[in-house]
């Protein structure tokens, strides 16, 4: 999403696609981590929302808001101390040379799977253009969606408690405690000399979080659908048609709970997601099958997590973006940033900062057929990195 989740903020290269690289044998496993997190998080003066009235009357809150940030909206804090249940798929190379992890932070709307389709591997998944490229990659689900836990919607599915998730995920993978088991299949399971924090729009935000708070943890990061430039340009709230998803859909969304909402239709998620004349209509389809709730607190108190500079990270960072990008962009990437004002203002000491505007592409990138362009492009640029 864009504006909710900028809505607490008061705030080319030119790669055409290339020849899908062929399939990898898969040498992946499923985790299901214990993370522990202690956080601070705010109580927000925000609607409830358990029903689709209740969704409709969020969005013309939070547009109506006269206070020019969050902060206005705070009523309290919290002190989270909990350990919770997030599901993992963790794949390593075979004969890979690289000792680099990447950590795979999606965004709102869908799981784990953005990173991963069924559909098409060889031209849709990261993961799959990952290994063959020689890089480990974790993917997980975020705190409140797929198969990882999901609890109080409002005051605990924060942006503060989803940065600590990957700090923690961080610290795992540094130790080697991601699993306990010595290999998969017969791939040893290292001890990560290099990690990359890669995101997609909502996993961004968290992302650049992360290196705001912990930037000397990682040594590089990946901004996929999302770049900081204040709220000129993007789009309104009402554009992602919002709806309670226990309404939406009571058997698939039935273990979530009062602040739970999801996107309504196909269409909605193609207004925010896709360009038309760059996307297959059976990807659209899937999509839609695999599309995944977000919860208010995490919509309203992301600003929270942005905005101050990064000063301990000294790594290189990417801003790739769609060329046709309507959630970030308002439908036009081209010229949308300002790369040394962002440099100077919020990551002083990072060795690069570079942005790719992948041609042909919506907001969701691994899902146009042009994504192994964009794919090759970020491998690229870490690869010029020493990453």
């Amino acid at each position: 999403m864009a504006s909710l989740f900028v809505a607490a903020l008061a705030f080319t290269l030119a790669t055409t696609s290339t020849a899908a690289p062929a399939l990898t044998e898969r040498n992946c496993i499923n985790l299901q981590l214990s993370v522990p997190v202690t956080a601070n998080t705010t109580n927000l003066d925000v609607p409830r929302v358990d029903n689709n009235v209740d969704a409709v009357d969020l969005v013309w809150n939070i547009e109506r808001w006269t206070a020019p940030n969050t902060t206005a909206r705070i009523t309290g804090t919290n002190l989270i101390q909990q350990t919770f249940s997030i599901n993992a798929q963790l794949c390593v190379p075979n004969n890979s040379t690289k000792n680099v992890l990447q950590i795979a932070t999606h965004g709102f709307g869908f799981e784990k799977r953005y990173w991963d389709s069924e559909l098409h591997p060889e031209l849709y998944s990261y993961v799959e253009a990952s290994l063959a490229a020689g890089y480990s990659i974790l993917t997980y689900d975020r705190l409140g969606v797929g198969r990882s836990d999901k609890p109080d919607a409002y005051d605990i599915v924060q942006g503060s408690v989803q940065v600590e998730i990957i700090k923690e995920l961080t610290l795992m993978a540094r130790a080697g405690s991601l699993t306990t088991s010595s290999s998969i299949q017969n791939t040893a399971i290292p001890k990560f000399d290099k990690i990359v924090l890669v995101g997609h729009s909502l996993g961004s935000a968290l992302t650049l979080g992360v290196l705001t708070k912990y930037g000397n943890l990682v040594e590089g990061a990946v901004s996929t659908g999302f770049i900081i430039e204040g709220v000129t340009g993007l789009v309104s709230d009402d554009a992602f048609g919002l709806e309670y998803a226990a309404s939406n859909d009571p058997q698939r969304f039935s273990d979530r709970g009062s602040g739970y909402m999801v996107q309504a239709t196909q269409s909605n998620a193609q207004q925010i997601f896709f360009k038309k004349g760059h996307f297959e209509q059976e990807m659209l389809e899937y999509a839609v099958s695999i599309k995944e709730t977000g919860t208010v607190g995490d919509f309203v108190s992301l600003g929270l997590v942005l905005g101050q500079p990064a000063l301990e990270f000294t790594g290189p960072l990417l801003f790739a973006l769609g060329e046709y990008d309507y959630a970030i962009c308002n439908g036009n990437c081209t010229g949308f940033y300002d790369l040394p004002a962002l440099k100077s203002s919020l990551f002083p000491n990072a060795t690069d900062l570079t942005a790719h505007v992948q041609p042909g592409s919506g907001h969701a990138l691994t899902m146009h057929t042009n994504a192994t362009g964009q794919f090759q492009a970020i491998f690229k640029y870490l690869e010029s990195n020493g990453l």
